[in-house]
């Protein structure tokens, strides 16, 4: 999108007068991601209240002009007022695009992104994810934040970190994949040796090692013989995992939204459902969890149990 363009929309928008057809245009835009990011930060900072007619009234009050020097004064239309904090958020966005030297991907639900990093090292994103680094600082510094779940190959050089809100993994050269959820984290090693550390606690895993962290409980470890993630290829695989987790990735593979009545979300699920048909997954899940399900239009799921 053209910045004069870009600017046009992001006034309309912050002036409340864009239309349905120009909002979709708009956040659409590589640009909006980055504004959303600002407003993002920004909503931690606190602005006094203001009344906007007052202080209007009392700005006109103090700018009429003097009878004596009979000088003419042009009044102030509201909109150049509210054009004015569009301009300078505009600026402040113009300002974040320059010294902003972060790269960001994201995933929606059900999509998955292949991302080549500086260094050709290479990261493919599972559905309804966000990755980000500094790719100017990446020759010194090799580290991504990670929110959500990633399959990384990482070219053998100086240290490699991933970092998530649940805990980090630190390479040197090797194949792993990521799963982060809120209090849960959840690490396969492919090929090579990573360290994983979460609340204090570290562990080195070889190729064919998997561990896990649940909350602050015990970490769970196991080994597996896969040589790649189940879902690169549309299948989502499950070993003893807390049924709650797998709701969260039919959630964040189908963009559902899920209803549980009367269900344990704490047992434990071990099998597979398909990421590209959701009728099955569900089948899936439900039979082998003693439980039946509802599915509306708008893919709203509820699940029930049986006894």
């Amino acid at each position: 999108m053209e910045n004069q363009e870009f600017e046009i929309l992001l006034n309309k928008f912050i002036e409340g007068n864009i239309s349905s057809e120009e909002l979709n245009v708009l956040e659409n835009s590589s640009e909006f991601s980055t504004y959303k990011k600002i407003l993002e930060s920004s909503s931690e900072f606190s602005t006094p209240y203001v009344d906007n007619d007052k202080s209007f009234n009392a700005f006109m009050e103090k700018t009429k002009f003097n009878e004596k020097e009979q000088k003419p004064v042009r009044k102030l239309n509201r909109y150049y007022l509210v054009s004015g904090v569009a301009a300078s958020l505009i600026f402040l966005f113009g300002l974040f695009q320059i010294f902003n030297t972060n790269e960001t991907y994201a995933t929606d639900f059900g999509e998955q992104l292949a991302v080549l990093l500086p260094d050709s090292s290479e990261v493919v994103l599972n559905s309804d994810s966000f990755l980000e680094f500094n790719k100017k600082d990446w020759k010194k510094n090799r580290k991504l934040n990670l929110k959500g779940e990633a399959y990384f190959k990482v070219k053998k050089g100086s240290k490699f970190e991933v970092v998530t809100s649940e805990g980090s993994v630190a390479v040197l050269g090797t194949q792993f994949n990521v799963n982060q959820h809120k209090n849960f984290l959840e690490v396969h090693c492919f090929e090579g040796k990573v360290r994983v550390v979460r609340n204090k606690e570290k562990f080195i895993l070889t190729q064919g090692d998997a561990v896990r962290q649940i909350g602050n409980a015990a970490f769970e470890s196991w080994n597996f013989s896969e040589v790649s993630p189940t879902w690169k290829n549309f299948e989502s695989s499950f070993k003893n995992t807390p049924l709650r987790f797998v709701v969260q990735s039919l959630i964040k593979t189908y963009g559902t939204t899920v209803i549980s009545d009367n269900v344990d979300l704490d047992k434990r699920f071990s099998g597979s459902f398909p990421t590209n048909d959701l009728e099955i997954a569900l089948k899936t899940i439900t039979t082998s969890m003693n439980l039946t399900y509802d599915l509306e239009e708008g893919k709203k799921v509820t699940l029930r149990s049986k006894e």
